[in-house]
């Protein structure tokens, strides 16, 4: 008896090494950053470098790519998706592909005509999967989260009975950071993937191009650990979250000491895009931007030291290895705005319009979940998500599949707010959180079912 126990023993040993062994991990990144003759005006600058990232993970029968890029979303590039799995062999269903969201990831900011365009971050998307396959190793994958206070919700009814942008120090606000790491067998991370809910905004309309708070949280990390390491940054459900000390803004604090030009009626933005930064104003404006600079690089110190707790104190490595992927198109009742002539806090009236559809994504490595959304979601879908999810290790990750037009993904409870995030949005209240919970919910069922 005791000869078939020892057998049985040795041969589960086997198994779950053999397991640990399957998990196969790379990951690469390449260099998107625009040239200095690619700016607009002789006074923009570029603040560090920007990224397109990939992580191929493999088990042997199965793979998937998660990439992440240094820009304001992750658009057009289902042909560069197809291009790359057909190179790495991992399924385009298996693909996520997102974006920090940097409103500052190009020479136009966020939109317009910028560099690096379209093309560029395709290429770099295909060259690093191809990159990070080639650098892959046995590796375990950890799934770890902590609490960090940098965000607060922007959608605020302020004392004047006005909805506005501004800081609401009591609506809901997610101060869950995510991460997951992947370590090879000398225990030196090969990847790491910090999530958080919080709108990069720091140098928008500023004439800097930054990764903002994402790239020097990545660039530390990477730092850190010799650069044997590629750190990578996605959205959580941000929609409604801003930096909480955001409100001093380049711009505004531009407009108070006179740095910047006069501001465009349509937007109440200045209209950097029209004027150069005039040599009376450039030393104010310098200090200015010197001075945001120092506040991002706190912020991402803050969640580079949180990242590195997480991993030290609070990961727990799993040697699981299988990899599943589900997706769902959801149906929302569309609406069409019939009063353009303000930004927010009126009611514009809205007519009926064609449904419009949300992408939800499961990408399932282990027991590790990424759930991902095709839009900027309220924190409260993302809370809601983690907190009704049969697997206590869920990543929500929002700006992944590209746009699909209908604007701001607001919560049930944000549905009365006159923002302009909400009035701005092509869904009818009361249907998006519903949908999106539900298919993320019943694809975690599914999954688990294959």
């Amino acid at each position: 008896m005791k000869k078939v126990i020892s057998i049985l023993a040795a041969m589960a040993l086997f198994m779950t090494s053999a397991l640990a062994q399957n998990l196969m991990v790379g990951a690469a990144k390449v260099d998107v950053t625009p040239s200095e003759k690619d700016l607009v005006r002789s006074t923009d600058s570029i603040r560090g470098k920007l990224y397109v990232k990939a992580v191929y993970i493999s088990n042997g029968t199965n793979s998937a790519v998660f990439a992440a890029m240094d820009y304001g979303g992750a658009h057009g590039l289902d042909e560069y998706i197809k291009t790359s799995s057909s190179r790495t062999g991992a399924p385009a269903e298996n693909y996520i592909v997102t974006a920090t969201h940097t409103h500052s990831g190009g020479t136009a900011g966020i939109g317009g005509n910028n560099k690096p365009d379209n093309a560029t971050l395709g290429e770099a998307l295909v060259k690093a999967a191809d990159q990070a396959k080639a650098s892959a190793r046995h590796a375990r994958a950890g799934f770890g989260k902590t609490l960090l206070d940098l965000n607060v919700n922007r959608d605020n009814f302020n004392e004047y009975q006005e909805w506005e942008q501004g800081p609401n120090w009591t609506a809901p606000s997610d101060k869950e950071l995510t991460v997951v790491s992947f370590l090879d067998d000398e225990d030196i991370p090969i990847a790491i993937i910090m999530n958080y809910a919080m709108h990069p905004v720091n140098f928008f309309i500023s004439g800097v191009v930054s990764a903002d708070y994402p790239g020097d949280a990545c660039d530390f990390l990477e730092e850190t650990f010799g650069d044997k390491t590629v750190a990578l940054f996605c959205q959580g459900a941000s929609g409604d979250q801003n930096p909480k000390l955001a409100y001093n803004a380049i711009f505004r604090e531009g407009q108070i000491k006179g740095v910047l030009p006069p501001k465009r009626a349509e937007t109440g933005q200045p209209n950097l895009s029209a004027e150069e930064i005039s040599p009376e104003r450039y030393p104010a404006y310098k200090k200015a931007i010197d001075r945001k600079s120092e506040y991002v690089h706190m912020l991402g110190l803050s969640m580079a030291f949180s990242t590195l707790q997480v991993m030290l104190y609070n990961t727990n490595l799993d040697d699981n290895s299988t990899i599943k992927s589900a997706f769902r198109n959801i149906s929302v009742p569309g609406r069409e705005r019939l009063d353009n002539s303000r930004r927010e806090n009126y009611d514009p009236g809205f007519k009926d319009a064609p449904d419009v559809n949300i992408g939800v994504g499961l990408l399932q490595i282990g027991d590790i979940n990424f759930v991902t959304i095709s839009g900027e979601a309220y924190t409260e879908i993302g809370q809601r998500i983690k907190k009704e999810s049969p697997a206590g290790k869920t990543m929500v990750v929002t700006l992944a599949h590209g746009p699909r037009g209908g604007g701001y993904i607001y919560s049930n409870n944000a549905g009365h707010h006159l923002t302009f995030q909400v009035i701005g949005s092509r869904y009818k209240p009361g249907y998006a959180e519903n949908g999106i919970v539900g298919a993320a919910l019943d694809m975690m069922k599914e999954v688990k079912d294959k």
